[in-house]
This record gives C-alpha cells, structure tokens and sequence, in this order.
C-alpha cells in the first residue's frame, strides 16, 4: 500500500467522521422536543424550522464535500453512467430486496436495537417532527455520507467485481455498528440494509436512486408506527 493511499484513507476516514458528526447536529434540533418534552404542535413547528436551516447548511456541505469527491476519483467510475433503464431495473430489484428484508425481520421477531427504541419513544412524543426528519433529512445526509463519501474515499476502483463485493459488504457492516452493536441479534437487520442501499449505489452510479429507496425505507417505518 502505498503512501498515497494511506493518506488518502486516512484523509478520507477524518472527512467522514467530521461530516457524520454535523449529520448529528442537523438530527439535534429534531430530537430536543422530546428530550425537553416539549410536544406541542407549535414546538414542533418550530424546532421542524430550525431543523430545515441547520439541515440545509449540512447538507451543503455533504454535497460539496461528495461532488469534490467525485471529480477527484481515479478511475472515474461514475463518468459511464449506465442506461435510465438499468438504472430502474436495479432500483426495482433493491425495492423487492427490501420487501424481503421487511418481510424476514417481521418473521424472526428480532428484538429492537436501541436506535429503535429511541426512534419509537420520539415518535410517541413529537410524532410530526420526527417523520419529518427521519422520513425526509436523514436518507439524504445519511445517503452522501455512507454511500457517497464512503466509496469516494475508500473503494475508488469499482470496474473491478471483487471490489464492488468487499465495498458492499465493507459498507454493510459499517452501517450497522453506526446504528447498533454488531454483536447484537438486531445488526443483521442493518447489516442486509446498507448492503442494499450500497448495491443501488455501484450498480446504478447515482446518489439519487439511494436516496429514493433510504426514504422508501423509512417512510414505510414511520407508517408501521402510525397504525
């Protein structure tokens, strides 16, 4: 391994941890009602107000952080862009590979890790905030993060199949030790998530479709809690 490498990793390892702890700060505004057990609808429309600004400011720097990314990759991947149509075709795969997932967690009955707990005890108090966050900021700053800037730095030679495989897998278990203990029966759940989330990614090449599945995700889990 080169030096080169080794400063890029390192450089890449800094940038991620920086911009996942301003993802925390965009969440922050979000989570304080309930914290503060402030669940009037006005509160929440206020706080929902903070969150938008502080989100948009965050996720500004996502983008320019991932777009920098990108243009500085070697090889440039992401230049051949594959058909609209293949696009979909994996997009529709991913989608039935979610329902699956749903489908097997529901079956196991796995016990609910705490970042789920906590979603759920937010959801009880400021439910409006907490779909709006979670439904529509976190998939997007989660997404440039853990897609985006993930193989930007740390798989950049993905024409290779063996680097796409170990990317994918990398990246699952990197998604789920941030939402649970890997340790815990729960982390599969996270585990086969961010795998999907990371397929749609190499295999359609824009952060967009990602997105669009991540919000997909949670807005079918803010729909279970409502009923």
């Amino acid at each position: 391994m080169t030096a080169d490498r080794i400063r890029r990793y390192l450089m890449g390892a800094g940038a991620m941890f920086g911009l996942f702890l301003l993802e925390q700060v965009a969440a922050t505004p979000s989570q304080l009602p309930s914290m503060l057990r402030l669940t009037s609808v006005p509160a929440q429309i206020t706080f929902g107000v903070i969150t938008t600004i502080v989100s948009i400011l965050v996720f500004w720097a996502l983008w320019r952080a991932y777009q920098n990314g990108l243009a500085n990759r070697e090889p440039r991947y992401f230049d051949q862009q594959p058909t609209r149509r293949h696009k979909w075709l994996v997009l529709g795969l991913m989608v039935l590979a979610l329902i699956a997932l749903i489908v097997a967690e529901g079956l196991i009955h796995s016990k609910s890790s705490e970042n789920q707990k906590a979603i759920e005890q937010m959801f009880k108090t400021t439910p409006w905030l907490t779909l709006y966050f979670g439904v529509f900021g976190a998939p997007i700053l989660e997404e440039l993060i853990f897609r985006g800037l993930f193989f930007n730095y740390f798989f950049m030679k993905l024409n290779k199949r063996w680097v796409k495989v170990l990317g994918i897998i990398v990246n699952g278990l990197l998604f789920a030790q941030l939402h649970t203990n890997l340790w815990t029966p729960d982390a599969w759940v996270y585990f086969v998530m961010g795998a999907i989330l990371a397929t749609t990614y190499v295999q359609t090449k824009d952060i967009r479709f990602d997105i669009g599945l991540h919000f997909a995700n949670n807005a079918f889990a803010m729909f279970a809690m409502l009923i």
